[in-house]
């Protein structure tokens, strides 16, 4: 099992995903220590020499005048400050998201300006290693003065006090510490504050919406490439080219995302000629040629259409066309000839719907927002914001803002705002393949039984526009609200931790609307399939989407009788990682 060596510098992403999902186990990098010692140290001279020093030796927020002289009673307002602040309402975080808080706190006090004494810090870490993981609410952080509340009922195990999740089992904290051979601690002079104050929980937030928001995003491009394959959608609007001269990196990427996926692809970019290159000679027999007359008498080849349209000539199919074809008595509407020429007839339009050759544009958008949060999430992980901070070589503790989540707030609402556009796309897609009138001559709601007593995949596209009008609900802003707390001493707050629960909110509901999305593509892909293969056209998958449909089809099969399609979605929702 590899092992995340913390040092108060460079804490990664990735490294708080191991920590958080795969249990690896944290070390202490021993040159941190000596900067944490050095940071102890000088805590304790200011509490001998009697110094007035916030958070040391007076009370907190509007009570910072009052200077609290007695030694023991300085002592005891460290644990009156996590008991007192430790009322965090609501569901539980669930553990990846604690134990991601607790190792970026943790990384946080190694950077030696905190204060806080080695024996707290290594209990810190025991607990991360102990699979030891508090209870902590997950709400009641206004984001200013850092998460003061969550962060306080992680702290409470440290002192024996709270509730902690120990194999499954919920626990009050002593017990917690005693079944694993660990000590409490009681907590001296400015360690209290070091542990509650800053930007940890939404920082943890941040960097779990990131990773999953990455890989989301990954899977949706795919899904969306299968869904180009069963339209047909046509190529030009992802030639390299195109995207270069706007010059947005993350239009570029997910364009060439998009041309990796569809590599060897046969369906993507298919052309009019391609699907009538293997036209029945009988049929074309039974068109007017140009001694015929059609029904207003003037002179009409139709026999010579089809013929140009077999050249690749750019000529649209003529309606009369379609008098003279066969009605195929027993052969579904969706896979008769007329069906087939009518498909062939759209693809000489050059163009496709914003959903389709916009998909560069929106999602590239969506990956610049991450990125974005990501580059403030990875200099979080590893930035001092507690208060005050401690510079010992400067023989100065300052008093300042670096809690104010702020600069983590505005960009937790840009992601949600990302995840949400992802989410509006794909379900245009998924309702593009449901609706007869758009999907290029499938059946509607990609039944094959036409006789309208399948519903099919009619209702898992409101399933999808419901979860995207909730999410529209949750993209409002959370950073553009501030309640002044603490007799308005804290004027202003950022919100940042309901930013960052309602990104991890919207990212679960765009799940939900992506494995739609993969389910109304594979049963799109099939039904395309079987209209090719009638005009004898090679019908190859693409690199890429090839291998998603294969994984999909093992886990779910072909609608082809209405069944309870929630334990298919839910299959592919328990199966996402597989994906």
């Amino acid at each position: 099992m590899k092992n995340v060596v913390l040092n108060g510098q460079k804490l990664t992403i990735s490294e708080v995903i191991s920590v958080a999902y795969h249990y690896h186990h944290v070390e202490i990098d021993k040159n941190a220590l000596k900067a944490v010692r050095k940071s102890r140290n000088y805590v304790e001279k200011l509490v001998q020499n009697q110094e007035v020093v916030y958070g040391i030796t007076t009370g907190f927020g509007s009570n910072a005048s009052k200077v609290i002289t007695d030694y023991e009673e300085a002592r005891l307002m460290q644990r009156n400050l996590l008991l007192s602040h430790a009322c965090g309402v609501g569901k539980p975080f669930e553990t990846p998201i604690v134990r991601a808080i607790m190792l970026i706190r943790l990384n946080t006090l190694l950077a030696g300006f905190s204060g806080a004494r080695e024996e707290t810090i290594t209990l810190l870490k025991n607990l991360i290693n102990e699979k030891i993981h508090p209870i902590i609410p997950s709400q009641g952080s206004v984001g200013a003065s850092g998460d003061l509340c969550p962060l306080s009922h992680m702290a409470l195990v440290l002192i024996g006090e709270g509730l902690a999740e120990v194999g499954g089992k919920i626990m009050d904290g002593e017990k917690a510490l005693i079944i694993n051979n660990l000590q409490k601690i009681e907590l001296q002079h400015k360690e209290g504050i070091a542990l509650l104050n800053g930007t940890s929980v939404m920082t943890a937030l941040g960097a779990i919406g990131v990773y999953e928001g990455e890989k989301l995003l990954d899977l949706c491009v795919l899904s969306s490439s299968m869904m180009f394959e069963a339209l047909c959608a046509r190529e030009q609007a992802f030639f390299p080219q195109v995207h270069e001269v706007r010059r947005h990196t993350g239009q570029q990427e997910i364009a060439k995302k998009v041309r990796q996926n569809l590599e060897k692809s046969t369906f993507f970019g298919i052309k009019a000629k391609d699907i009538l290159a293997h036209f029945p000679e009988n049929l074309i027999k039974n068109l007017p040629n140009d001694k015929d007359n059609n029904q207003n008498g003037s002179q009409n080849n139709l026999q010579q259409q089809i013929k140009d349209l077999q050249k690749g000539k750019i000529l649209k199919i003529s309606d009369d066309i379609f008098r003279y074809l066969p009605k195929e008595e027993n052969t579904p509407k969706w896979l008769t000839w007329a069906t087939i020429l009518r498909f062939a007839d759209k693809k000489i339009t050059p163009q496709d719907a914003y959903s389709v050759r916009c998909t560069p544009q929106v999602m590239g958008a969506s990956l610049a927002a991450i990125e974005h949060t990501k580059n403030a999430i990875e200099n979080e992980l590893n930035a001092v914001v507690d208060n005050p901070i401690i510079f010992v070589e400067e023989d100065l503790v300052l008093s300042a803002g670096n809690f104010h989540g702020q600069p983590i707030a505005l960009p937790l609402d840009y992601l949600k705002l990302a995840f949400a556009e992802i989410g509006n796309l794909a379900e245009r897609q998924i309702n593009k393949l449901v609706d007869e009138a758009t999907n290029d001559c499938l059946p509607a709601f990609l039944s094959e039984d036409e006789s309208g007593i399948m519903s099919a995949l009619m209702i898992p596209q409101y399933a999808a526009a419901s979860l995207v009008s909730e999410n529209k609900v949750l993209v409002h802003p959370a950073s553009a609200d501030s309640i002044p707390t603490c007799a308005n001493q804290e004027d202003h707050v950022s919100m940042g931790t309901i930013g960052g629960r309602q990104a991890l909110e919207i990212l679960e509901n765009v799940r939900k609307i992506v494995a739609i999305l993969m389910l109304t593509a594979t049963q799109a892909i099939d039904i395309r399939t079987k209209q090719l293969k009638k005009a004898k056209v090679a019908t190859q998958m693409g690199k890429e989407t090839k291998k998603l449909y294969d994984k999909i089809r093992k886990k779910v099969s072909f609608v082809d009788k209405d069944r309870f399609l929630y334990e298919d979605i839910k299959i592919l929702l328990d199966e996402w990682k597989d994906f």
